[in-house]
Order: structure tokens, then C-alpha cells, then sequence
């Protein structure tokens, strides 16, 4: 089930995201310097991986991409919001502010040789919701995501 509000308490003092390890393989932090910093479509199949997304810092357009049903879902995400990416889904985002950082938590062993990543533009919703926030000439992004694999 996607969720966008991972158990998160806030106070006056801030927040805490209790997260319980056991699970995760694997935990990223990606900062990303530039507003328009674009990652993804990045999927994994042998063996598949979910993921937990969170913001710690900045603003997000997280994009889903169901592998079956080709179902685009986003989700606009702030300071201390996160979302579930099951290991049906693509999974990628770009940056609204500079200085963004996101955490992923990776439940499923990364393997280099079943690692794919499908090429933003060529998947309607996603380059139609870029091209309302961006000129592409504005656009951050790896050689790697620029082709895709």
C-alpha cells in the first residue's frame, strides 16, 4: 500500500521518525545541490526492492511508475514527509529547492546487474508535470538517466 505520511511525530522541538532496521538492506542519503536535480527512474528486479522515501531538508516531486500497469503516481513532498515505493514500481524525483536531502531505505540486496532505469521524458505524466515547473536546458541529471538502462 503507497503511503505518503510515514509514522512521523512532530513537537515544538521538531520531529522523529521512529524506523525499525531490521528490514532495510540498505540506507541512501542523496543531497542534491540544485533545485531541478533530477533522479531516477531507477528499479531493481533480482531481486526486487522497496523502498521508504523521506525528505529531511528541501521539496520533492516524487514520481511512482507501476512496471505492470504503466500508473503514474506523484506526490509533492516536503520537510520530513515520506512515501512507500513497492518493488512493482519505478521510482525517481527532482528537486524544487537547492540543498534538498532525501534518505531512502532499501529493503531487497542491491545487485548492480539487475539495476534498470527507464528514461524520464518517455513516460508522459512525468515529463508533462517537469516541463510545468522547468525548461528542460534547467533540467539536472546523470548521463546515466539521460539514456536509461
Amino acid at each position: 500500500m503507497l503511503e505518503k505520511n510515514i509514522a512521523t511525530y512532530e513537537d515544538n522541538r521538531g520531529s522523529l521518525t521512529p524506523i525499525d532496521c531490521k528490514d532495510w538492506e540498505q540506507v541512501n542519503v542523496s543531497y542534491n545541490k540544485k533545485k531541478y536535480t533530477f533522479r531516477g527512474m531507477h528499479y531493481q528486479t533480482n531481486p526486487p526492492q522497496t523502498k521508504m522515501v523521506k525528505v529531511v531538508k528541501g521539496r520533492i516531486i516524487d514520481f511512482l511508475y507501476d512496471l505492470e500497469t504503466k500508473e503514474v503516481l506523484q506526490f509533492d513532498l516536503l520537510n520530513q514527509q515520506a512515501v512507500l515505493v513497492p518493488d512493482n514500481y519505478a521510482h525517481g524525483f527532482i528537486t524544487l529547492e537547492d540543498e534538498t536531502i532525501v534518505t531512502y531505505l532499501v529493503k531487497g540486496e542491491y545487485n548492480p546487474d539487475s539495476e534498470h532505469s527507464i528514461v524520464w521524458n518517455t513516460i508522459p505524466q512525468i515529463k508533462e508535470t517537469i516541463d510545468r515547473y522547468i525548461n528542460n536546458s534547467e533540467l539536472i541529471i546523470s548521463d546515466k538517466d539521460m539514456v536509461g538502462k
